[in-house]
């Protein structure tokens, strides 16, 4: 048998991550396609509309095998360590053949040798990196620049090649290539709408919609780009959550942590600072983020920030090799012989029990995962009135 991966956020399952899902059994002959999906919280830095059961649930309805967490401490972070968490988690369950992901224009070979210079980083690449840096330049538009230097690509191609899904392409085949694993990239060409684009005419006209664009029309009492079955579920969610909803949450945490905000992942002593002093004036989470973010300083990047606080994901030294587990959180029933090749990490089916057979250092990390699943639980059963399962009643989902 054979196994494909993806890593993905799925915020949520909209029609064409379906189309994606079967273009990979198409191109890789896969007889399972496995996922590796964000829990509560997304890259971007922001919680999920729906919680991750409800995601799970349509992403097997929309012709998933498997569906796995990604840890919320690369899945709440920049696009390199999400890329690096998403390639080590398929590694780490030591069955997956080929890594999928979509592409915007860019043929795999473009991406294959970008992501391989960016893992070996040659001493001239570096050098301009850094001039780059001191002008002022955000770390992705530096390295963007940096490398079109490197390699001499035009501003047409230059312009192809990092757009947002080949940017995290490349992180992936980059992540790969670094931790030497055997997987295969395949790439997916893109469908429909551009990453973050919003429904502007008939979507006929515009192909598959992007995530935005269906988040965007949810939040109208609409929802077009969605399979019937994912419009059922959540037609039965019991709420739709917004970043706002987290703000008294997040303001607190931020004031709490307030002499240790350099000890949290990615915030730099100029970020903590600009926190420090915004955080007095600010009214709702996006009014902060706007008052903190620079020219150098993303507002996805504070944002993220902003909840790395929350959930206390500090900074740490030295990388992994492999998770000490995987949380799985639904299936086929058919896939299941699948987790018998299951090498290098603990598959975490029943939380309680099966977290009991983790070390120290794997039942620290859980922890922020269980954290994460518990302050957005609060959050919906607040925003819904609604009393929602908590985590440890959660069983995996099993369909057929």
């Amino acid at each position: 048998m054979s196994a494909a991966g993806i890593i993905c956020e799925y915020n949520p399952f909209h029609q064409g991550h379906q189309f994606h899902i079967g273009q990979v059994r198409e191109k890789t002959g896969a007889d399972t396609v496995v996922v590796i999906m964000n829990g509560d919280f997304v890259q971007r830095g922001e919680p999920a509309i729906v919680d991750k059961y409800i995601r799970t649930r349509m992403a097997l309805e929309g012709g998933a095998d498997m569906v796995f967490e990604l840890p919320v401490r690369y899945g709440l972070s920049s696009a390199e360590d999400f890329a690096r968490g998403g390639i080590l988690a398929l590694d780490s369950l030591s069955f997956i053949d080929f890594y999928c992901f979509g592409s915007e224009g860019a043929i795999q070979e473009q991406l294959e040798q970008a992501g391989h210079y960016l893992a070996e980083e040659p001493e001239h690449y570096k050098k301009q990196l850094g001039c780059y840096l001191r002008e002022g330049f955000s770390f992705p538009a530096a390295r963007e620049r940096a490398y079109t230097d490197c390699v001499k690509l035009t501003a047409e191609e230059r312009e192809q090649l990092f757009m947002p899904n080949n940017t995290l392409g490349i992180e992936y085949i980059k992540a790969a290539r670094r931790l030497g694993s055997s997987m295969k990239p395949v790439v997916i060409r893109r469908q429909g709408m551009g990453y973050h684009e919003e429904l502007t005419g008939q979507q006929e006209e515009q192909g598959f919609l992007s995530a935005t664009a269906v988040r965007s029309q949810i939040w109208k009492g609409n929802f077009t780009g969605l399979s019937e079955g994912a419009v059922e579920l959540l037609k039965k969610a019991p709420c739709y959550i917004r970043s706002e909803d987290f703000w008294q949450m997040c303001s607190f945490a931020i004031r709490d942590s307030w002499d240790g905000l350099e000890e949290i992942k990615d915030l730099s002593e100029e970020l903590a600072n600009s926190m420090r002093k915004n955080w007095y004036e600010a009214v709702s989470l996006d009014d902060f983020a706007n008052r903190c973010k620079t020219k150098n300083m993303t507002m996805a990047r504070v944002k993220r920030c902003v909840f790395q606080i929350l959930l206390g994901i500090e900074k740490e030294s030295g990388g992994e090799d492999s998770f000490p587990y995987m949380r799985l959180l639904g299936m086929r029933r058919r896939a299941a012989e699948n987790l018998k090749y299951v090498k290098k990490t603990k598959v975490l089916g029943r939380l309680a029990r099966d977290m009991e057979e983790l070390d120290d250092r794997g039942r620290e990390k859980l922890k922020q995962d269980i954290k994460a699943a518990d302050l957005y639980r609060t959050v919906a059963m607040a925003v819904s009135g609604r009393r929602l399962p908590e985590e440890f009643r959660r069983q995996v989902i099993l369909v057929d």
